[in-house]
């Protein structure tokens, strides 16, 4: 279950942090794109904020992203040199190699066996080659 914006900001708010409208659109973006099951990536991010605030630095759009991982609202893997972003939500993302394409599978029986083993998944990555789609 994804958690509500005005919920982070509060949560944010609580831990000090000023809610900037620059901090709101790029949580507003990473959100949007997450309740669609997109995995952005950071240029992805970069560039749809860019086109809401021109002005707005690379360099913050990082540092808003780094908030939100180290705040556990959303994780990050690494494919090909890029960073994707995605949910909490405990699911399995399958990178195909070979189309580039990241697909989410929600695997409940292996996500229970994680947990009966201790093992409380928040990101598992499957590299795999694919049927096209």
């Amino acid at each position: 279950m994804y958690m509500e914006i005005s919920q982070m900001t509060q949560a944010l708010k609580e831990r000090g942090y000023r809610i900037t409208p620059q901090r709101l659109e790029v949580i507003n973006i990473v959100m949007e794109k997450l309740a669609k099951k997109e995995h952005p990536t950071f240029n992805d991010i970069l560039n749809e904020v860019k086109q809401k605030m021109p002005s707005i630095s690379a360099s913050t759009v990082y540092s808003v992203l780094k908030l939100l991982e180290d705040g556990g609202y959303i994780v990050s893997f690494e494919h090909n040199g890029r960073t994707y972003y995605d949910s909490t939500t405990p699911h399995i993302n399958v990178v195909c190699t070979n189309v580039n394409k990241v697909i989410d599978l929600d695997n409940r029986e292996i996500i229970e066996m994680l947990k009966k083993q201790g093992i409380f998944p928040t990101s598992i990555v499957v590299k795999a080659i694919c049927a096209e789609k």
